[in-house]
């Protein structure tokens, strides 16, 4: 990882340098803090990519995304919910507005 004049920290890959993004910096919240080791996580939207830093992978599931808007308010960077199958609610992320933010784009609506 390194840092780019007016890009911030980047991250090469296969001869792309992309934006590094650490989800503790995003999306701030007790008992987690930036930094320590991390998992970079590649993750593509409409043809843009960006990496971004993970304390850790839980797995990988097939699950029901269930909207914030009816019950709650829009979120940043957050495109909905699921209920895991222990019961715990996990927040889907909306890569899009992430990788726009990113970008300085402005980030379009999630349908």
């Amino acid at each position: 990882m390194s840092a780019v004049a007016g890009r911030g920290r980047t991250l090469k890959v296969r001869d792309e340098y992309l934006p590094v993004l650490r989800l503790a910096d995003l999306f701030p919240s007790r008992g987690i803090e930036a930094g320590g080791d991390t998992i970079a996580v590649i993750v593509e939207s409409d043809g843009a990519r960006a990496a971004l830093l993970v304390d850790r992978l839980v797995g990988q599931q097939q699950v029901v995304v269930k909207s914030l808007d009816a019950n709650f308010r829009r979120v940043p960077g957050i495109a909905g919910a699921t209920i895991m199958g222990d019961g715990k609610v996990a927040m889907i992320l909306d890569t899009a507005h992430i990788i726009g933010n990113a970008q300085g784009a402005p980030a379009r609506a999630v349908a």
